[in-house]
């Protein structure tokens, strides 16, 4: 009997989580809006803060960072397809990567499909874009759990070391499958990638706490970067929307923050990257209406 190709497998294999998620996702969206919305509420009364006392300058600088927060998502998309021996156009790339951050708010693995998708319409399998997209991503939460290990290690934290080992071992891991799939060249580019996303979500994290009238190293900012993309990463609530920021509140003790600051800090960042997603793919659908 001759076993089915591995783009059929791995489709059977995900039917099941897909159905799932497809048939919960209004529950799941209003869960997460619920929980958001109430989360948010709560941490601004215990914070004592209202949106009259928002610091406007570091506010204005966030949204100020927002374009660059774009292109960096984009050329992410461009090493992407680099690694499969695909070009792709920076502006494309762009584009696709703000309808990859729309499309978590699903709830599915939205992001993790248009990326795929993306590949395998420049003629790449199902199993190799899977694969190199599930590699990014693994490289992405290594980095961030390596650097939130050695940010509470500054604070005797007793999971630091385990984090630091965890996230060190899963970006040597990733770090090799992308040099197997797409040579050293691209794989030392990707890692340079993330960690200057490391340090821009650092930097925007920092902002979104004194926006908040709360001063909160860049150093001290990686445990709420871990929470913010292990959120968007499981793919429960739309873009993480709610799991983040509880995530955030809960890993606020390890570096000394009010668990409230933490929560609001997290949903602003993403509440800005959402929006600056949405009016580049609103922009760019328009000019292309334009066009035709």
């Amino acid at each position: 009997m001759v076993a089915p190709p591995l783009d059929s497998r791995l489709v059977a294999l995900t039917a099941g989580p897909r159905r799932f998620l497809v048939q919960w996702r209004l529950p799941l969206f209003i869960a997460a809006l619920a929980l958001f919305g109430s989360g948010s509420w709560y941490a601004a009364k215990q914070l004592g803060v209202s949106f009259a006392q928002l610091q406007k300058g570091p506010l204005l600088v966030m949204l100020a960072l927002a374009p660059l927060s774009l292109l960096y998502a984009g050329v992410g998309m461009v090493l992407l397809a680099r690694s499969a021996r695909v070009v792709m156009p920076i502006g494309r790339a762009t584009s696709l990567a703000s309808w990859a951050t729309l499309a978590e708010a699903l709830p599915l693995p939205g992001g993790a499909m248009v990326r795929a998708g993306a590949l395998m319409a420049s003629g790449t399998g199902l199993a190799r874009s899977s694969a190199l997209v599930l590699a990014n991503a693994l490289l992405w939460i290594a980095l961030a759990a390596l650097g939130c290990g050695l940010a509470v290690w500054q604070h005797g934290v007793g999971v630091a070391g385990l984090l630091t080992f965890a996230g060190a071992g899963g970006t040597v891991l990733a770090s090799g499958w992308l040099l197997r799939q797409g040579g050293m060249a691209v794989m030392v580019q990707s890692v340079l990638h993330r960690l200057s996303g490391m340090a821009l979500i650092a930097i925007r994290l920092h902002l979104a706490f004194l926006t908040l009238g709360v001063f909160v190293s860049v150093a001290d900012t990686l445990p709420f970067a871990l929470a913010n993309i292990a959120g968007s990463a499981a793919a429960i609530a739309p873009a993480g929307l709610g799991i983040s920021e509880t995530l955030a509140a809960a890993a606020a003790g390890t570096v000394n923050v009010p668990p409230a600051a933490a929560f609001l800090a997290v949903g602003l960042d993403r509440l800005i990257c959402l929006t600056a997603s949405g009016l580049l793919v609103f922009a760019a659908s328009r000019w292309r209406s334009a066009e035709g």
